[in-house]
């Protein structure tokens, strides 16, 4: 399963179990009857710890089977975060081990999903991004070879034409419009019906990259500058 920047979050918690929906580092709390799901147990001070330790573990339990019916309709990897013992517990009982991106730990029940979304993104751009410590130089060596498209429109144009490329953009980097299906050309916000929805033209060159079995780097702000924010070097 290919990596995007559309993900799940599951947010476990004493109480509390959260699902979100997330875009780059924008969560959607997903609340309907399947989620958020509340704890029956009020767990008191006289309950053995066996007894206590089961219940734990089945309220866990119970929250990888409801998100088991979101992964069927729309099979997205995810990140779960909590304490530690509840992230120990999730990984002997889950059953989408192999489509988990990552951890944090910590008790986020309370986070608000503006704030969370700045905690987990950076999870899922590191495994976007792999461990390329050689990114940059990657990118010198494209200029000088001249192997690589820079700017919005030359990468909108490019993006998607074929295997393996590789996407450079900085992270904060977005633009309302479009990419025409035609010719692949830039659709400004001024040039789309007023009945159309502006979209991202950065995300979607994002996801047609990683729809081509591409690589996305993401880097600072400012770290693109002569490359106006967006680079594209051709595989091969």
């Amino acid at each position: 399963m290919k990596l995007t920047t559309r993900y799940y979050v599951l947010s476990l918690g004493g109480q509390t179990n959260r699902l979100y929906e997330a875009f780059r580092d924008n969560l959607i709390d997903i609340q309907n009857r399947n989620f958020p799901i509340e704890s029956a147990d009020k767990i008191g001070k006289n309950v053995k710890m066996g007894a206590r330790d089961d219940q734990v573990r089945e309220f866990i339990r119970t929250a990888d089977r409801h998100f088991d019916h979101y992964f069927k309709h729309d099979p997205l990897q995810f990140v779960v975060v909590g304490e530690r013992k509840h992230l120990s517990i999730f990984e002997s009982v889950t059953l989408h081990q192999d489509v988990l991106i990552g951890w944090v730990e910590g008790d986020y029940t309370e986070t608000s999903p503006h704030d969370l979304g700045k905690i987990v993104w950076p999870i899922v751009k590191d495994a976007m991004a792999g461990t390329n410590e050689k990114a940059m130089h990657n990118l010198e060596r494209a200029e000088k070879t001249r192997n690589i498209t820079s700017g919005i429109e030359a990468v909108g144009r490019k993006a998607g034409l074929a295997e393996g490329d590789t996407l450079f953009v900085e992270e904060d980097y977005h633009m309302k419009g479009g990419i025409r299906s035609t010719d692949h050309s830039f659709i400004t916000p001024e040039e789309l019906d007023i009945r159309e929805v502006i979209n991202d033209v950065v995300d979607a060159i994002i996801e047609k990259v990683l729809g081509k079995s591409g690589k996305v780097i993401f880097l600072g702000s400012g770290s693109l500058t002569k490359q106006r924010r967006i680079a594209l070097i051709a595989a091969g």
